[in-house]
């Protein structure tokens, strides 16, 4: 009996020690999971991208589309522009008080040097040209207006004046697209008001600038052709004909026989305004301007004896720099 229960207790002490070993050795067969902390997620803040070669046009005028034709104009006229009036150039029959509605309205003053931006639609017909009229910011300023210009042609036009009081003129002065240097209309607008030069000079002049066909632009004239150089060989004239003033030498356009004190005298001009020149020495038979891009516009003014280049800068002033 002894003996069994020795058995039996011996029996349980071993059963008691597998249950035990059998859990820690579980324990440490398991491996530990380590649990790893999420990050917190990194928030990207969105960066507002510029595009820094977009710019926008000063004093927009129409709407811009794909289709549009754009054309920078230019006040050179002297005074501000408060309205302005752009139309297809009307036919025979056409009504010619149509202008339809002001561009500008009030968004803006076109001051004298300033530019605009003119975005419109061409015409169906290829072959249409166009007017504009302005009206000035001054109420005593008469309105003006610039004929039959190929707006659809061109890449920048600069609104001008030629003389000065009721003897003005306007007229225009235009690049075209393709870049074969600018063109006047001055001469056509001469012709057909059947004025010259001269006219433009004289103050007791009897042209109206209130009647609306004195005011109106003509048809773009062609660059002139460069007049040749005068026979070196002529002798010179024996009485040159001064200009009444003491203050420079004229010329007389049926003599073109170049004379020391006309050459001279608008040599005396190097550096100064072009428009002092033209009023002591006349103005020149023909004009022809070309941009540089190194310089930037070159002018050419041909008189009958001497040739005057000139420079113009950004803000339309021309200083002679040359005489020969």
């Amino acid at each position: 009996m002894k003996k069994r229960y020795l058995a039996l207790a011996g029996l349980i002490v071993v059963a008691l020690a597998a249950a035990g070993c059998g859990k820690d050795k579980e324990q440490e067969e398991t491996p530990s999971v380590q649990v790893t902390p999420t990050p917190e997620s990194t928030v990207t803040e969105a960066v507002d991208l510029v595009d820094m070669e977009v710019t926008e046009d000063k004093n927009v005028i129409g709407t811009k589309t794909a289709s549009a034709v754009r054309v920078v104009i230019v006040n050179r006229t002297g005074s501000d522009i408060g309205a302005m009036y752009i139309r297809v150039h009307p036919g025979f029959d056409d009504d010619d008080e149509d202008w339809g509605d002001d561009l500008i309205d009030g968004a803006f003053t076109l001051k004298n040097g300033d530019e605009a931006t003119y975005y419109f639609e061409p015409d169906s017909d290829s072959d249409a040209t166009y007017d504009i009229r302005i009206t000035y910011t001054e109420e005593d300023r008469n309105e003006c207006f610039f004929r039959d210009l190929p707006l659809d042609e061109m890449s920048q036009i600069a609104l001008r004046m030629e003389g000065s009081g009721d003897n003005s003129v306007p007229y225009a002065t235009y690049r075209t697209t393709s870049g074969t240097g600018e063109v006047s209309t001055l001469d056509d607008v001469l012709d057909r008001l059947g004025m010259s030069e001269d006219d433009l000079d004289d103050s007791d002049g009897d042209t109206d600038t209130d009647d609306d066909d004195d005011q109106d632009e003509a048809t773009p004239t062609p660059e002139p052709e460069e007049t040749p150089e005068p026979d070196p060989t002529s002798p010179p004239s024996e009485e040159p004909s001064g200009d009444g003033n003491g203050g420079g030498t004229s010329f007389d356009p049926d003599d073109p026989t170049p004379t020391d004190d006309t050459i001279t005298a608008a040599e005396g001009y190097i550096g100064s305004s072009f428009d002092d020149l033209a009023s002591s020495l006349g103005e020149p038979m023909s004009n022809e301007y070309e941009d540089v891009p190194e310089t930037g516009t070159t002018g050419y003014h041909y008189y009958p004896n001497f040739t005057v280049t000139t420079t113009v800068d950004q803000y339309g002033n021309e200083t002679v720099s040359g005489i020969y």
